[in-house]
């Protein structure tokens, strides 16, 4: 039988008996960056005029993740929104799978942060609609002396399932801030069988037109590292185009990261799009803290 453990151990990176994220031990990075500017965020913001923080996962997984190959254990991304130190306004989380879904429930439900948590079992493609409504409504409804909402959204796929179409709805609320997991090893695997498809692919979906073909065939043949900075300029373009800035002098994009496998292959690469300045620099200040060398 699984050792008891209480409520507490729930939202500790520690082993309590549920589901948890199989992940490689580079995606600790990606965590810690996610942690840093989450701390930033609600830090900064927290007595200010804004009428709410929300902090949207749409693949937020059971809630912890145990890395290979040391077996170590750490916060997934919805459970470092919950402990932070100030907390979000409201937190919103999708979960496809059913088991991840069901870890997650119960770490969520030990938080004392529950009653400000929506937890959605589903596509989050198709569930993206409701948050958007129900952050729009806050938005709308006027507060004298009050900002509209300043938001977050991580969006972190396995692969392609993250649709445009998402990011586009998400991007019509004013202040939505996205950190995206952009799967280059997803690509990769996908995009010569998707080039000359007859049929609607994972990839027109995932960049919400057919001009990634274009782009694509300029460079089909090349260097992977040149096939994927093409690709990840396209998509941040797109990403301009719906309003989000980069750094307002040089008009260039905000610090990456890109992260490789044991063998050093690049399997995805974390992306930043704020449309305010000071957004970026939280995130090039974040991303600093795993660009350091390590100390002995």
């Amino acid at each position: 039988m699984p050792q008891e453990t209480t409520p507490s151990k729930y939202l500790e990176p520690v082993i309590d008996g549920l589901k948890m994220r199989d992940s490689q031990d580079y995606a600790k990075d990606k965590l810690r960056i996610l942690r840093a500017y989450v701390y930033r965020f609600t830090t900064s913001m927290r007595n200010k005029l804004w009428r709410s923080l929300h902090y949207i996962d749409l693949q937020a997984g059971p809630g912890k993740n145990q890395f290979r190959p040391s077996e170590s254990v750490d916060l997934g991304s919805p459970l470092i929104a919950l402990t932070t130190k100030y907390p979000f306004s409201r937190h919103y989380f999708v979960e496809k799978g059913d088991d991840e879904f069901n870890a997650l429930y119960t770490r969520i439900t030990a938080s004392q942060l529950t009653r400000n948590t929506t937890l959605l079992h589903g596509d989050c493609n198709q569930l993206v609609d409701q948050i958007v409504q129900e952050i729009s409504a806050v938005d709308s409804a006027y507060i004298q002396g009050k900002w509209p909402s300043l938001n977050l959204a991580f969006l972190d796929p396995e692969g392609l399932e993250l649709e445009w179409a998402t990011v586009e709805k998400l991007a019509k609320i004013n202040r939505m801030d996205l950190i995206i997991n952009f799967s280059t090893s997803g690509f990769t695997r996908n995009a010569e069988q998707m080039l000359n498809s007859e049929h609607t692919t994972k990839l027109d979906s995932f960049f919400g037109t057919l001009e990634w073909k274009d782009q694509y065939r300029q460079v089909v043949g090349q260097d992977a590292t040149k096939i994927r900075r093409v690709m990840l300029n396209f998509y941040q373009d797109r990403l301009k185009q719906l309003g989000y800035v980069y750094n307002y002098e040089r008009d260039i994009l905000p610090d990456e990261k890109a992260f490789r496998n044991q063998k050093g292959a690049q399997v995805y690469t974390l992306m930043f799009a704020s449309k305010h300045e000071l957004g970026i620099q939280f995130w090039n200040d974040a991303i600093q803290e795993v660009s350091q060398p390590k100390l002995f």
